[in-house]
């Protein structure tokens, strides 16, 4: 079968980079490993979707969602790529 890079789920798989700098920089958490902490996983987990060896999981998306109460419409757009929405709490 052949990838549709308009594909959502394919897309999700390219930028999770943005997701997780996000999420650092905007509730000032040193690195990677400061986010590991802070969503009670180990830091290999994180390293594995930043580089793009692991995807972004459903469960992963909703321990982000329930620690940082962000909506799951925002964490899909900052994962798939798709712009840079306002994440003020």
């Amino acid at each position: 079968m052949k990838e549709n890079p308009m594909n959502p789920h394919i897309a999700a798989l390219r930028c999770p980079h943005r997701l997780l700098d996000t999420l650092i920089e905007r509730y000032a958490l040193k690195n990677d490993a400061g986010l590991s902490r802070a969503l009670e996983v180990a830091p290999p987990c994180i390293s594995k979707i930043r580089r793009g060896s692991t995807p972004l999981s459903a469960e992963m998306m909703l321990r982000i969602h329930e620690r940082f109460e962000l909506p799951i419409a925002t964490l899909r757009q900052l994962a798939e790529g798709y712009g840079r929405p306002r994440v003020d709490a």
